[in-house]
C-alpha cells in the first residue's frame, strides 16, 4: 500500500545518552521550576536525570521545546504527579504546544499534482521566508468527496471540520524538507497519498500564530524515558510539532484527555510503555489513551500495553505511514454503558486517516468507526483480534452490545486484512446463543459476528463500496476453524512483516511472527501481553541472553560483570544499563562475529531497554584438530 519505515529507524533507533547534565531529587514541594530550569539549560545530547520519589508538577507542566535532550527517570519509582487541576495542560509537552495547529499566513499552492510515492513537489510560488532543509511543513488539500466522507455531525461550515486539520482540509501529511531547488521541494520521506491541484493542495509552515513573521522550528531528537506520570488534564505527554522524538518505558495513568497524544509529528516513537486508566472513560475526548492527529506521519507505536479507557486509541486526520505494532489493547468501555464494546485497534475518529499499518497487535477488536468520518487504505497484518474484552479487575464488563472481531462502518474504503486470527480457542458467546463468521444488516448482536462490514449510517444497510474494496486474505477464525483466502489472489505466502526486516529484539527467544494463521499453532507469545499478565509491565531489569554458535570454541564475558558464557549465559541487568560483551576465542579458534542484537567482530555494546539476545560465532581454524572426544579419541 505504501512504504512503512517509521519512527527513528532511519537514524539508527532511539539514542541512549549517557552524559548526565544534572541529577534532581524531589524537594517535597513544587518541583516544576527546578526540573524546567535544568531542561532549559541542558546541553545537546545530554540527560536531565530524576532520582526516585514523588515530584510535584504544577501549572503548565514541563516543556521540552529544545532539540537533542533527554528527560530520564529512575524507572517507575520516579513519579511525576500533577496537581489535580483541570487547567488543560499535560504533565510534559514535547515541542511547542501552540504550533501544532498554528500556521504562517503564506501557504503556497502546489503548481502540479504531488504524486503518491514521490518525494518532490513543485510550488506555484516562493515561500517567504525561504524554506530551509530540515524544516517540518504540512501538505494538505480541500475535501475530496471521492476519498473523504464527513459525518452528518460535520456539515459544511461546521467548526468540527477544523478540529484536527486546517479547516476543511482533512487529508494532510507532515513532511520534513530535505532540499529546495527553486520552486521544487524534496522531502526526506515519500508522499503517502496524491496531493491534487484540483483539491487546492498547499504547503503550509508552522508558526506560533498566524501573525508571526517566522516559522517555529520543530523540536527534534528529544525524549522522555523511564518514569511514571499521572493527573495531566490535557493528557500526560503531548507531542507537538516534533520530529524524531520519543517516549520509552514510561507508565502513564489517570488522565483527562489523550494520555499520550501526537499532533503534527514526524518520525516519533511511543514504545515499551504502559498507558492506562483514564479518569473519564466516556465518549467526548476526555477518555482516550493514544491519539495520532493533525497530519502526523511516519510515527511508530510499538510494544506498549494500552488498557482501560473509553477508546484505547484514535487516529484523527493522521498523515499516513504510521505503524501501530505489537501492542496489547484491552478493555475499552463506557462508564454509563459498560456492556457496550468500544473501539480497540482503531484507525479512525476524525476523517481521513490513510495508509496506516496495524501489525502484530492483540486487541479485543479492530474497528473503523465513523463518528466524525471515514478512513481509507488501512492495512492490518497478523493481528490477534479476540472479539472479547478480558474485563480485567477492577473492571466488571460483560460484552452485551456490539461484540465483534472486526467492523467497518460506512466510508471505510480500501482496507486490507492479511494473516489475522479472529476469536480464540474455546470462546463463549454468552450472553448470546452462538457465533457467525459474518453478520450483515440488520447488524444483530446474536449471533456474535466475527465480521461486520459496511455498517450503514444510523445502522442502516451496508455501504457497498466498503464491501467491494475490502481485501480479506489468509485470515483464520475460530468460528469456521479455517483460513479464508481471496479467490482472485493466487499467492498464499503471508509476509512476516511490512516494516521489519527481521525479528524485533524485544521478542527475545519467543517465536516471531507470533500470529500464524496457517500454522498448526496459531498464536504464540506477544511480549506486551506477557508483561501485563506477569504484573511487571515496566520491568526494572531485563534479561540479556548470549548463545554460542559455530565449529570453534570461546567464551563471552560482560562489563558490568554477570555474563560468563559458558557458565552464565543469561543475566538480568537493570533498565538502562550499558553492557559491553567481549568474545575470547580459545586456542585454535577465531571469533567470527555477533548476530542478534549486535553485529561485526568488535565489542558488542547494548543498552538494556528491553530483553535482548546475542549470538557469538566461533570458527575452528583450518588444519586444527577439534578437542579430544570421549576416551581421548580424535576424529579423522
Amino acid at each position: 500500500m505504501t512504504v512503512w519505515n517509521p519512527g527513528l529507524n532511519a537514524v539508527g533507533g532511539i539514542p541512549y545518552r549517557t552524559k548526565i547534565y544534572r541529577t534532581i531529587l524531589p524537594s517535597g514541594g513544587d518541583d516544576t521550576a527546578a526540573i524546567q530550569t535544568a531542561l532549559d539549560n541542558c546541553p545537546v545530547n545530554q540527560v536531565v536525570k530524576l532520582g526516585p520519589g514523588n515530584y510535584r508538577i504544577t501549572g503548565e507542566g514541563l516543556i521540552i521545546n529544545r532539540s537533542g535532550i533527554t528527560l530520564r527517570g529512575s524507572g517507575t519509582s520516579t513519579r511525576l504527579l500533577k496537581d489535580n487541576e483541570v487547567n488543560w495542560f499535560p504533565v510534559i509537552c514535547i515541542g511547542n504546544r501552540w504550533s501544532a495547529d498554528k500556521f504562517l499566513s503564506s501557504s503556497v499552492n502546489l503548481a502540479a499534482n504531488g504524486i503518491k510515492g514521490s518525494r518532490t513537489v513543485t510550488l506555484a510560488g516562493a515561500p517567504v521566508p525561504a524554506l530551509a532543509a530540515g524544516e517540518l511543513v504540512l501538505l494538505d488539500q480541500l475535501t475530496n468527496t471521492s476519498l473523504t466522507e464527513w459525518s452528518s455531525d460535520s456539515p459544511p461550515g461546521d467548526p468540527s471540520r477544523g478540529w484536527f486539520s486546517r479547516y476543511d482540509r482533512p487529508i494532510s501529511q507532515v513532511m520534513e524538507v530535505e532540499s529546495v531547488n527553486g520552486s521544487s521541494v524534496t522531502f526526506s520521506t515519500l508522499l503517502h497519498i496524491d496531493f491534487l491541484t484540483a483539491s487546492s493542495a498547499q504547503l503550509s509552515r508552522y508558526g506560533e500564530d498566524w501573525r508571526g513573521p517566522d516559522p517555529v522550528p520543530a523540536t527534534k531528537g528529544s525524549g522522555v524515558e523511564d518514569l511514571y506520570l499521572e493527573k495531566g488534564s490535557d493528557g500526560n505527554i503531548s507531542f507537538n510539532t516534533c520530529a524524531y522524538c520519543w517516549v520509552r518505558n514510561v507508565e502513564s495513568k489517570h488522565t483527562i484527555g489523550s494520555s499520550i497524544g501526537l499532533e503534527s509529528c514526524f518520525r516519533c516513537e511511543v514504545r515499551d510503555s504502559y498507558i492506562h486508566t483514564s479518569d473519564d472513560p466516556n465518549p467526548g475526548g476526555g477518555g482516550y489513551l493514544l491519539s495520532i492527529a493533525r497530519g502526523s506521519a511516519d510515527n511508530l507505536i510499538e510494544n506498549n500495553v494500552i488498557w482501560n479507557a473509553n477508546k484505547v486509541m484514535v487516529m484523527r486526520a493522521s498523515g499516513g505511514g504510521n505503524v501501530i505494532a505489537y501492542n496489547y489493547f484491552e478493555d475499552g468501555w463506557i462508564s454509563y454503558a459498560p456492556g457496550w464494546v468500544e473501539s480497540g485497534a482503531n484507525a479512525s475518529h476524525m476523517t481521513t486517516p490513510h495508509f496506516e499499518l496495524f501489525e502484530g497487535n492483540q486487541a479485543f477488536n479492530f474497528d473503523g468507526e465513523s463518528t466524525w468520518g471515514n478512513s481509507i487504505y488501512i492495512t492490518a497484518l497478523r493481528n490477534h483480534l479476540t472479539s472479547k474484552r478480558r474485563s480485567i479487575p477492577p473492571l466488571q464488563l460483560t460484552d452485551e452490545g456490539y461484540r465483534r472481531a472486526i467492523s467497518l462502518a460506512h466510508g471505510h474504503w480500501w482496507y486490507t486484512f492479511i494473516g489475522n486470527v479472529l476469536g480464540y480457542s474455546g470462546m463463549s458467546p454468552a450472553p448470546f446463543s452462538g457465533f457467525a463468521y459474518e453478520v450483515t444488516y440488520p447488524w444483530d448482536d446474536d449471533p456474535v459476528g466475527m465480521w461486520k462490514l459496511g455498517v450503514g449510517k444510523d445502522w442502516g444497510p451496508a455501504d457497498p463500496k466498503v464491501l467491494s474494496t475490502v481485501i480479506r486474505h489468509g485470515n483464520f477464525d475460530y468460528v469456521t476453524n479455517s483460513v479464508k483466502w481471496e479467490p482472485n489472489i493466487p499467492d498464499h505466502t503471508l509476509p512476516a512483516s511490512f516494516y521489519l526486516a527481521s525479528k524485533p529484539v524485544f521478542f527475545g527467544s519467543a517465536p516471531w511472527p507470533w500470529v500464524d494463521p496457517t500454522g498448526s499453532t496459531k498464536l504464540y507469545t506477544l511480549p506486551a501481553r506477557a508483561r501485563f499478565d506477569s504484573g511487571n509491565v515496566n520491568p526494572s531489569a531485563y534479561p540479556l541472553t548470549v548463545a554460542k554458535a559455530g565449529t570453534g570454541i570461546g567464551t563471552v564475558t560482560s562489563s558490568p560483570a554477570g555474563i560468563d558464557c559458558g557458565a552464565a549465559c543469561s543475566v538480568l541487568f537493570d533498565t538502562g544499563t550499558l553492557v559491553t560483551l567481549t568474545a575470547a576465542p580459545a586456542s585454535g579458534s577465531i571469533f567470527s562475529g555477533w548476530s542478534g542484537a549486535c553485529s561485526g567482530t568488535g565489542s558488542c555494546r547494548v543498552t538494556m531497554t528491553t530483553a535482548l539476545s546475542v549470538t557469538a560465532t566461533f570458527t575452528l581454524l583450518p588444519d586444527t584438530e577439534p578437542p579430544a572426544g570421549p576416551k581421548g579419541l580424535r576424529s579423522k
